[in-house]
């Protein structure tokens, strides 16, 4: 059974249900690759190596040696080479013969680094970097929209990468604008393959979801064979119902926190954290210790905690609503009798008349 990505709590008000999250996709090559030394067939291991590389130092091997490297009479005498680019079936005495020559560990210049797929427990077929870069696809200038379907037929999980897509100024530039607007107003996207970087992707052409917005949308979207089945994470097939008096208090808590999404309202705390770290370090200053995470609070009786939810929702509104009210109140007091709303009577305002002389 896999393990989860993440396992935790998720908090609405006072009501909490715990989760596993998983990962929903998965690598989209089906085939990985090891770095081999083509003189030996051994593992090609990276090292962590500080300091500056000298001028003669250009033309050695790439990764750091511990008893240098044999001459390439010895490397030559026990490589194995074939055709049919595959290792050697005995590949633990090649290593243990070239291990033996070269002292130990030794340095593999960039040149004699080979790609090798593991059909086998230490088998590998050999591919050469010309041969994976002949697999790649050249770049096209056109791309052809395949299809046209619903955005609401799109999985969401589909999506990879946004780009934004901007007209060329010239007598085209109508043509884009025609189509963007039935697009809109059929609620259609286009379906297609383009390539980059050598690699093919899908993607769809869209209007972006504020209509508002100038231009397109282009996303990269994944191949079915790079999504994952959730049913490979249950651990049990469980039938729970809800039950009516619960799920009618569950709709008035999603209700009552209900609110249009707006984007500017969330921020990334950990790259606002990330800033202040480092210009503290700049600065000198000392760095700002993070607060304890509170706990969750654990629901037993899960009736009790949307009807609580409900009401410090519904109190918390109710308050809200009546400072309003109050402020609202003061204002048109204020606007009706200037004088009155200051505290200064008018009585004091109007000056006392002179009693009359006998």
């Amino acid at each position: 059974m896999a393990r989860p990505l993440w396992a935790g709590t998720i908090q609405i008000s006072l009501v909490g249900f715990a989760v596993e999250v998983y990962p929903a996709t998965k690598a989209s090559r089906s085939i990985s690759f090891h770095e081999l030394d083509r003189q030996t067939m051994g593992r090609v291991h990276r090292q962590n190596v500080a300091g500056e590389q000298n001028d003669s130092d250009s033309a050695e091997p790439t990764a750091t040696s511990q008893n240098g490297r044999a001459s390439a009479d010895d490397a030559t005498s026990i490589a194995y080479k074939t055709s049919l680019h595959l290792a050697p079936k005995d590949r633990k005495d090649t290593r243990a013969e070239a291990e033996a020559a070269n002292g130990g560990r030794h340095a593999v210049a960039k040149s004699d680094i080979v790609k090798g797929f593991e059909y086998e427990k230490g088998k590998y077929a050999i591919v050469e970097p010309e041969e994976l870069k002949n697999l790649r696809l050249a770049g096209k200038r056109t791309v052809e929209i395949s299809q046209f379907s619903k955005l609401d037929e799109i999985d969401p999980v589909l999506y990879e990468k946004p780009y934004f897509v901007l007209p060329k100024s010239g007598p085209q530039a109508k043509a884009f604008v025609v189509m963007r607007q039935a697009m809109i107003d059929t609620g259609m996207a286009g379906i297609g393959e383009i390539v980059f970087s050598g690699r093919q992707h899908l993607m769809s052409l869209a209007p972006p979801h504020d209509t508002s917005q100038p231009g397109m949308m282009l996303y990269t979207l994944r191949f079915a064979t790079e999504l994952r089945d959730v049913r490979e994470y249950l651990k049990e097939e469980e039938s729970i119902e809800a039950d009516p008096s619960q799920l009618g208090l569950a709709k008035q808590l999603i209700n009552v926190y209900a609110r249009p999404f707006e984007l500017s309202k969330f921020k990334d705390h950990y790259d606002e954290a990330l800033r202040e770290l480092v210009e503290a370090k700049i600065n000198n200053q000392p760095v700002a210790v993070k607060e304890s995470t509170k706990k969750p609070t654990k629901v037993i009786d899960l009736m009790d905690a949307l009807r609580k939810s409900l009401a410090q929702k519904s109190g918390a509104r109710a308050a809200s609503r009546s400072s309003n009210t109050a402020s609202q109140t003061a204002a048109e007091q204020q606007s009706v009798n200037p004088a009155k709303a200051k505290g200064v009577s008018a009585a004091k305002r109007v000056p006392a008349k002179k009693p009359k002389s006998a």
